[in-house]
């Protein structure tokens, strides 16, 4: 393995651990409000990927003259 992939793994673990780390501390503090904007973002996220996908197919379709 490459000095260059041993590097991105393992920033990649430290900056997910960061995160649940963060995430972790922040649902102690204050649950609802946690909840809610990890909800609320996890929503969002559904439907950019869905809208994504489908202005992708709608792509691949259109173009197949």
């Amino acid at each position: 393995m490459s000095v260059k992939n041993t590097l991105t793994r393992k920033a990649a673990k430290t900056a997910a651990k960061h995160t649940a780390h963060g995430t972790a501390s922040k649902l102690k503090r204050s649950p609802v409000r946690t909840a809610t904007l990890l909800g609320l973002g996890g929503a969002l996220g559904a439907v950019a990927g869905w809208m994504a996908a489908r202005t992708a197919a709608t792509a691949s379709v259109s173009t197949g003259s």
